[in-house]
This record gives structure tokens, sequence and C-alpha cells, in this order.
């Protein structure tokens, strides 16, 4: 199954995995990047590298540098956060203010819906449509990802037109929010977590979810634009729903 994505922003923190917890003796590397998201906002997107890659990797980069990530989605063990398994990686004679935001955080999927549609108030009163999609890959225990749709007339397009079980390719962008939550003990305390979304600009439909289904020209095309973010506006607390 399809699964790629390609992203471009800062270094923001590297840290190296202690050696039992390396898998099959091999290096593990872990860094974060500060991403410009279409949407006009910034997300920090987690990185892992392993093997060769990681030892390249470790050697080269340094925090506030620019790097171009290519790889795939790979979930945390725990945890909601979507990784970014780097296959390949290039440093850039750049800033982060220079970067094109409509390039720098790109995503293909192609997989099967497996859940109903549920649509709920997001930020600044917008509706978000949401739903799990499966993408198989070899050796990747962990497949299910979860994408959320928004805008209006995209959530009309994809409601009439998509239904769970459907085999789609998806275009979008990859988005991790942290989240703090306060306990409420003898003594107050903060839970931080991220969750990760696949934010869907462009769904197509497909026949079935053979290989061969990119030769057959029925697709039913689906296509929204990103609404840009308003920051004169308050943020509003986002209802989560488990």
């Amino acid at each position: 199954m399809l699964n790629k994505i390609k992203i471009v922003g800062k270094v923001l923190s590297a840290e190296v995995k202690n050696k039992e917890e390396e898998v099959k003796n091999e290096p593990i590397f872990y860094f974060s990047l500060l991403v410009p998201n279409p949407s006009g906002s910034l997300t920090i997107l987690r990185c892992v590298a392993q093997g060769e890659t990681a030892k390249d990797i470790e050697k080269s980069i340094k925090s506030d540098e620019i790097l171009e990530v290519k790889g795939y989605l790979r979930n945390e063990k725990l945890g909601r956060q979507i990784l970014v398994k780097v296959v390949e990686f290039t440093k850039l004679d750049t800033n982060l203010d220079k970067i094109d935001e409509n390039s720098s955080n790109q995503l293909r999927l192609l997989g099967k819906i497996i859940t109903d549609f549920k649509v709920r108030e997001g930020e600044e009163e917008l509706e978000v449509l949401s739903f799990r999609i499966v993408v198989p890959r070899e050796g990747n225990n962990l497949p299910i990802f979860f994408c959320r749709v928004q805008g209006k007339e995209l959530i009309n397009e994809t409601r009439n037109k998509l239904k769970r079980n459907d085999i789609v390719l998806l275009e979008g962008f990859l988005q991790t929010k942290k989240i703090v939550e306060e306990e409420k003990t003898s003594e107050t305390r903060k839970n931080v977590s991220r969750i990760s979304s696949i934010i869907c600009q462009k769904i197509v439909l497909l026949d079935n979810d053979s290989v061969n289904a990119f030769n057959s020209l029925e697709f039913t095309h689906i296509v929204g634009k990103i609404e840009k973010i308003d920051f004169t506006k308050p943020k509003k607390r986002e209802k989560l729903n488990n």
C-alpha cells in the first residue's frame, strides 16, 4: 500500500535511543521538526531514523538547521502521535520564514476507511469530519491512522460520496497537537500528550484495494481548499471524543 510523506522544517531537538531499546542492534535516532502547514500554522512533527540513516543524521544535523525529510508514517507504540520514519534526508540552505508552506508538509496514503464518519465542532466553531483509515505495510503492526476533513464544502462532498470500507487515495498533511490536561489530585499535575491526525486535502475513491485500481479511469475525486487560520481570534479548546 502507498504510504509516503515529505516534510521540510527546522530541527528543534534530537536524541539517541539507549542501546537496550535498539532494534536488532541498530541505532535509533529521534528528532523533531517545526514544520509550516498549508493552513498557515506551524506544527511540531516527531521523526525517527534507524540503522545507517540514524548514524548519518546524528553526525550531520544540528539544532535550528532546515531539513527536508522523505519517508512514511508510523504510529507511536504508546499514545496517539504519528511518527515520520525517515528514508532519506537533505539539509537545505534556507530559513524557516522562506519555506513554502504549500509544499513543506505533503503526504499520500492508500488504504481502506474502517469507521463511520463523525462530525463535531472543532476550533473556531468550525465543523470537523473524522474517520480512521487502515494502510497495511509489511512490518507495520499499527497501520491505522486518524484522518480529519475540514471545511463545509469538503465535508459534504466526503459524506455524500464516501462510506465505510471504501478504498481511497488520500492527499494532505500531517498535524500534531499538544494536549495539556490537569489531573485533579491533592497536588495538581498537568498531563501532556500529543495527538496526530492527517488533514485531508484530496480524496480519490478507488474501485478495489489492488494495485490494478490505479489503471481504472472510474475515479471519484473529492478536492477541497485548506482554510487559513485566523490568528486574531482567541483559540477555542477543541472537544475530543474517544
